[in-house]
């Protein structure tokens, strides 16, 4: 039993030191791990990603409204020119009969610039419309990947905490039965305390150390965890400062208890989806308008049956155009018909999924209170039962050491002792974690970072 005491000792020794060794810890309270988390978690880089490929995309749409300039040129060796029948009779010839005639040279050659202008496209403007809109819909995005993220970080770093508190109760523990089993040892050199005394006390110390030794694991995978959440190299030493404590938990803040989903991003990303739908059946229904273009161009050509008379200006000539082109469209095979159509039904289907996202928020929010005041009601009876249990093991302690109480009464006494004190910690974690949960549900979570 003294070898595993020994052993547990040093692992936990080998864990702590590990904790220090490498670099010194770096202390983060709960908002600077939010803030950290919007800065580098690698969703929140994709979403501002995608803010720059919608700005992009605007600037794609607006530029088939600007001038479209274009300059070609080419140069053709007519292997074999082309033969033509035409009447005889235009060159002397009876009538009835066919002439071959060629037109054309063996070589050719062109250069011009060709200029188009969109002067009315209907479905062009909601399409520019359209584009910003989407920008607006990736910075929602940004919004709702902040929210997620954090909410997240939240509640691992309270859950940490948690196990954190809980283990400085098991110290506490092993101390006092530490001191107990000193104590024991002494009775039972003196004959006043049996060996069996002694040994459920170190199966107790035992027991606690193993506890610890796990808890201290498990407290370093959930910190490897949150690290991870916040996109934080995992080297990094950490040590959370913020603690948790009753202060704080009498009533559900006024602030948070009404629900308000004005600034929660799930809605706010559906409403925009609808506004996009809309813009996309008004762009639709543009296809039906008219367009209006304007052109232009300038072209110079050259011809001739010998590749070495290009530089002869006399074989050079030149011609221009400039119009209006109009466009109306009479039937395309029901193609925008059947788009709108799609368009329609996209947007009812967003309108059904704000609905029921607006109900799930409602829900989320109903459970979270009911959570807070739920906890709010154990956590007072838990501190009426703690105040018993530390009595009852007052007393225990006080009896065992007169001689006027067994061992086991003890031991029981101390078990219910660290249950009572691991539910009260416990507790204490449910509200701020359904206070998170509030918050998150009415859009409020990022807001502490601004506070």
């Amino acid at each position: 039993m003294e070898k595993l005491r020994n052993y547990l000792r040093l692992l936990a020794f080998f864990l702590l030191f590990l904790g220090y060794s490498t670099q010194a810890q770096q202390p983060i309270d709960l908002k600077s791990a939010m803030k950290y988390t919007v800065d580098h978690h690698a969703s929140v880089k994709k979403a501002k990603i995608e803010i720059a490929k919608g700005e992009a995309l605007v600037r794609e749409s607006l530029s088939s409204g600007l001038p479209q300039v274009s300059f070609g040129t080419n140069i053709i060796n007519n292997l074999a020119v082309r033969t033509s029948f035409v009447p005889a009779e235009f060159f002397g010839g009876q009538p009835g009969d066919f002439a071959k005639v060629q037109f054309g040279t063996n070589w050719n050659a062109s250069a011009g610039l060709q200029l188009d202008q969109m002067l009315f496209n209907k479905q062009w403007l909601l399409g520019v419309r359209a584009s910003r809109e989407v920008t607006s819909f990736y910075q929602l995005v940004l919004e709702k990947n902040k929210d997620q993220v954090v909410a997240e970080v939240a509640k691992l770093y309270y859950q940490i905490q948690l196990s954190r508190t809980q283990r400085g109760i098991l110290d506490a523990n092993i101390g006092q039965i530490n001191g107990l089993m000193s104590v024991t040892e002494k009775q039972y050199q003196n004959g006043f305390a049996k060996k069996i005394d002694v040994d459920r006390l170190r199966v107790q110390a035992s027991n606690l150390e193993v506890q610890i030794v796990n808890l201290d694991l498990q407290i370093k995978q959930a910190e490897q965890a949150l690290k991870f959440a916040m996109n934080m190299p995992l080297e990094t030493e950490i040590v959370l400062t913020d603690t948790i404590s009753e202060m704080g938990f009498d009533a559900v803040n006024s602030a948070i208890a009404q629900p308000g989903y004005g600034m929660k991003p799930d809605l706010l990303i559906l409403k925009k989806q609808q506004e996009l739908y809309q813009l996309d059946i008004d762009r639709w229904k543009a296809s039906y308008f008219p367009t209006l273009s304007f052109f232009g161009s300038y072209n110079y050509e050259w011809q001739a049956n010998n590749l070495s008379e290009i530089k002869n200006s006399n074989f050079w000539t030149d011609f221009s155009q400039v119009g209006i082109r109009l466009n109306v469209p009479i039937f395309d095979g029901f193609f925008k018909k059947s788009q709108l159509q799609t368009a329609q039904l996209n947007l009812k289907l967003t309108g059904e999924d704000y609905n029921f996202a607006k109900l799930g928020l409602h829900l989320n929010h109903e459970a979270a209170i009911t959570s807070f005041k739920s906890n709010q009601n154990t956590l007072r009876s838990i501190v009426e039962t703690r105040k018993v249990a530390e009595d009852v093991y007052r007393i225990a302690q006080s009896r065992y050491k007169e001689g006027l109480a067994p061992i086991t009464e003890l031991l029981d006494a101390e078990t219910s002792l660290r249950q009572t004190q691991s539910n009260y910690i416990t507790t204490l974690a449910q509200i701020k974690l359904a206070e998170i949960e509030i918050l998150s549900a009415n859009g409020l979570l990022l807001r502490m970072i601004e506070q």
